[in-house]
């Protein structure tokens, strides 16, 4: 059960990559907080892209086949039971690092900027949950 919690974990960090989960507050309702949270929709990803880097229509319309490429190839990755879960994160890693290569191109050069901004703090965040960070939470008094 911990493989499939990390391989989701893997998941959800490949396609928060993407700019997702960090600053969107939690669903409502449901007794599930702090467990799988699954891989957020090809539209929620493509909903918060827009709303924080201002996409165009033009641009929305280039990513979405983007991220619903990157969608099918993670869920295929966390249901292949061939791989080792070393394997399936250096795949996921490179899935990530692909998928943001190719949404960069598409974007303008301040969206660039927001965009690589969204992906540091992105990781931060993953550092800091799975416990390998040496920064502070943002929000942690200082010492």
């Amino acid at each position: 059960m911990k493989t499939i919690r990390k391989i989701t974990l893997l998941a959800v960090c490949a396609l928060a990559a993407v700019a997702f989960a960090q600053q969107n507050p939690p669903p409502q309702g449901g007794g599930d907080q702090g467990r799988r949270r699954g891989m957020p929709s090809v539209d929620d990803q493509l909903k918060n892209l827009t709303e924080k880097l201002s996409l165009t229509d033009d641009q929305q319309a280039k990513v979405k086949p983007i991220l619903e490429d990157a969608h099918s190839q993670m869920t295929t990755l966390m249901q292949d039971e061939s791989m080792s879960r070393e394997d399936k994160m250096a795949k996921g890693r490179s899935l990530r690092e692909t998928t943001n290569g190719k949404i960069r191109d598409v974007l303008t050069g301040d969206q660039k900027k927001k965009f690589d901004e969204m992906q540091k703090e992105m990781q931060e965040h993953m550092r800091q949950r799975q416990g390998g960070g040496d920064a502070p939470p943002k929000d942690a008094p200082p010492k």
